[in-house]
């Protein structure tokens, strides 16, 4: 089972507006936005998504998990 975490614990603030402009719901900005935690620059994020395509599981294989944090 794959997961796309859009809340503050797990997800990054892109998953969170990338949900919110799915749905229609306006953009939303948590205290002075001036936030450093859990952001992670756009940059890395794609090269994370890049390098888990580049490394997909075969079948049969578990899913692999990938913390952007980390």
């Amino acid at each position: 089972i794959n997961r796309f975490d859009y809340d503050g614990d797990y997800g990054t603030v892109l998953n969170r507006f990338l949900i919110q402009a799915a749905i229609g719901y306006p953009i939303t900005v948590h205290g002075s936005g001036g936030q450093t935690r859990a952001f992670i620059h756009i940059q890395d994020s794609v090269r994370c998504i890049e390098l888990a395509i580049e490394d997909a599981p075969k079948a049969g294989e578990r899913v692999k998990i990938f913390n952007q944090m980390t």
